[in-house]
């Protein structure tokens, strides 16, 4: 097997006594945006039966409270899993430590919570010493490159960014969306100073890892844990990073590049853009 060449996991009952704890991305694996996806929830109930211990670890730039209130409303049973662990939980963590700071909050009104009284925010980017940012705005745009100008302000001020969710690009139903770190990117590639948390950067696997070690009494050695997910850049670079194993889902984000069932793994590693990424196994969706 090439490293362009993963093994494909039909079911994951092939691998299941390898391991003990499981790091599992929810969009694009547990459900869509729009429902959940009925095969990666039985993989949940056996896993339970198992006795096997289950993190869900989201790129999400929301609180695990309010992502647990959004998988209820989808019709999720919260007993399934151990833990819900965000960016937003981790990025919370460094706007409360920075509470002497002023932020300013570039996103949608639905990842306010995580701005709690202690943050200080201001209405004014000449304002505040950092951005906050967990996604696009309709007033300021809908793509990318809606940005520039904004940004260039930014940069020019010498404001840093810290983004509250790494990922670029998001599948809400068939439609593709984009993300803060869609955004942070361009920040970045403009020459502004980013800060990210959040897959695949190793601060969110490490307060995953302690968090569910200390909710269980248990230490769990990292050749025991398996990553799912259904981005490369996040999920997979993340555990490759941390030195966990790793599982690609297929019908994520990348379901149109392999429409035509050419699965050219090869060319999809190169679009990544990242030195030295491998691609151990993959399912073409979570099935047990």
């Amino acid at each position: 097997m090439s490293l362009s060449s993963p093994k494909e996991i039909k079911n994951l009952n092939e691998i299941i006594n390898n391991y003990d704890l499981f790091f599992i991305d929810l969009w694009g694996v547990i459900h869509y945006g729009v429902n959940l996806f009925s095969n990666a929830i039985d993989v949940l109930k056996k896993l339970q039966e198992l006795k096997k211990k289950v993190v869900l670890l989201s790129n999400a730039p929301r609180t695990n409270k309010t992502v647990s209130i959004f998988l209820k409303n989808l019709g999720f049973d919260l007993e399934l899993v151990n833990k819900i662990i965000t960016s937003g939980d981790v990025t919370k963590k460094y706007l409360q430590k920075n509470n002497h700071k002023k932020f300013f909050h570039l996103g949608p009104d639905k990842d306010k919570d995580l701005l709690d009284e202690s943050i200080k925010i201001v209405d004014k980017i000449e304002n505040c010493e950092e951005i906050i940012c967990t996604g696009l705005v309709e007033n300021l745009g809908l793509s990318i490159e809606d940005y520039d100008t904004f940004f260039q302000e930014c940069i020019n001020k010498k404001i840093r960014l810290v983004c509250a969710n790494p990922d670029e690009v998001v599948v809400r139903g068939n439609i593709i969306e984009y993300c803060a770190g869609g955004l942070a990117n361009f920040y970045k590639r403009k020459g502004g100073e980013v800060i990210f948390f959040g897959k695949p950067y190793d601060e969110i696997y490490h307060f995953a890892h302690q968090e569910i070690s200390s909710s269980t009494n248990s230490i769990i050695s990292k050749d025991r844990v398996l990553a799912i997910g259904d981005n490369l850049k996040t999920d997979i670079f993340g555990a490759q990073t941390y030195n966990i194993d790793s599982l690609l889902i297929l019908n994520g984000i990348y379901k149109d590049f392999f429409r035509d069932k050419n699965l050219n793994f090869e060319k999809l590693i190169k679009s990544t853009a990242i030195e030295n990424l491998v691609i151990k196994k993959f399912q073409k969706e979570l099935i047990w």
